[in-house]
């Protein structure tokens, strides 16, 4: 089998193939990244006869779900392009985008179908928590904003993408190793045939998602119920002193945004990565979402492997220092170990890959950067990257950088 991993933005894209020739798309990171570095490939596979027999979406964070999103958005253009010139409306512009491959199946847990919630409402109440934020008295706060509207945005896209997937639109099959529910470890599950590869689902739990529901249960239940005291606070305080709307939200939100509660409860979401192992021939590739290190042991625990050596790992959550132990680093090891990460919220974390490094020492592995110090991104983002670099010459590891679009290991 072969991986391809490609530059991403902040986030997540590979594409796995099988030795009988079975591809599996993992995430899509951001749009932007994937119509630059993702799209070319896979017109130019559509274009040889190829096909994506499997996307998987590991969860629906913008930098891991933007990027299918868009390549669902290129494939019903082309598919309206088809129709009109079939129709004779030959002067219908060819869309400017490269046709994707015939997509086989989807896997995705919807994000209303995880928390059992109307997604609607919780769109609106990040993106109002948001705007309370953004008036915080500290840059913690901002972060937390800027979070929230992310994290909006995501579910936004998960719902669109479940939408343009299904049987009014694409027709791309869902879930269907999980006869269309949630793709989950349960009690004596066989591994999923994929040609040649042998695919494990080992996260999330049904206990994870049970825990989900009932975090954006309570976290939707007190925050409306917080947005909208603060909002009647505003209405009166209008009325009181005939004062702009838009004066009285710098002063009024700013005051009572400590009231919109537990601000912690909205990074689950990447609790509940969809996580596989993928085997051919002995051969192993341990692909992580953002998933934290614990879950990732109960997972391998539940499918045999009390510690695992795999040939390549793909880091969970960007190697953030939040989703990484030292038992983790102890107890699961690679040959290479895929980072993708651009510099962007200082991932991938020194204290991370320190980690990994000390637990290393004396092995032959490799760390593979899907960007670089040199890669496009800001400055801040650079600077890290540049910071990274130093790490591993200083500590004597083999490492390589991606200036380009993508790079491919065959095992």
């Amino acid at each position: 089998m072969k991986l391809t991993v490609f530059q991403a933005d902040k986030g997540d894209c590979l594409l796995l193939e099988s030795s009988d020739g079975k591809r599996m798309l993992i995430d899509g990171g951001t749009s932007s990244a994937f119509e630059k570095h993702v799209a070319p490939t896979l017109g130019a596979l559509r274009e040889a006869g190829g096909a994506l027999d499997l996307i998987y979406v590991s969860h629906i964070d913008d930098d891991h779900i933007g990027g299918v999103l868009a390549l669902l958005n290129a494939e019903l253009d082309w598919r309206v392009h088809d129709f009109q010139v079939g129709s004779g409306n030959a002067e219908h512009p060819v869309p400017n985008v490269p046709r994707p491959p015939p997509v086989g199946e989807l896997w995705h847990n919807g994000f209303a179908e995880q928390v059992d919630a109307h997604p609607q409402p919780i769109t609106s109440l990040l993106a109002a928590t948001a705007a309370v934020l953004d008036f915080g008295a500290g840059d913690g706060d901002r972060v937390l904003a800027e979070h929230h509207r992310d994290l909006g945005t995501s579910v936004n896209q998960g719902i669109r993408l479940a939408r343009r997937a299904g049987a009014d639109q694409l027709a791309i099959p869902l879930n269907r190793a999980f006869d269309g529910k949630l793709a989950l470890v349960r009690d004596g599950q066989a591994p999923v045939p994929f040609g040649s590869l042998s695919l494990t689902v080992i996260g999330p739990f049904a206990a994870d998602l049970d825990a989900l529901r009932e975090e954006w249960s309570t976290w939707l239940g007190v925050n409306q119920h917080q947005l909208e005291r603060t909002r009647a606070r505003m209405r009166s305080d209008v009325q009181r002193l005939g004062a702009s709307e838009v004066e009285l939200f710098r002063d009024a939100l700013a005051l009572q945004a400590d009231e919109l509660g537990d601000r912690s409860k909205v990074t689950a979401p990447n609790l509940a990565s969809l996580m596989v192992l993928a085997e051919e021939d002995g051969k192993r590739v341990l692909l992580t979402g953002d998933g934290h290190a614990d879950d990732i042991l109960k997972g391998l625990a539940a499918a045999g492997h009390d510690s695992l050596h795999v040939e390549i790992l793909k880091l969970q959550h960007h190697g953030s220092e939040f989703n990484i132990t030292d038992e983790f680093c102890r107890r699961v090891t690679a040959d290479r170990y895929v980072i993708s990460a651009n510099g962007a919220h200082a991932n991938p974390d020194l204290r991370a890959l320190e980690a990994i490094i000390d637990a290393r020492a004396g092995a032959d592995y490799q760390l593979c950067f899907n960007s670089s110090p040199r890669a496009p991104g800001s400055a801040d983002n650079r600077g890290h990257m540049a910071k990274v670099a130093e790490l591993v010459e200083r500590r004597g590891v083999r490492a390589t950088f991606l200036d380009d679009h993508s790079f491919t290991v065959e095992l």
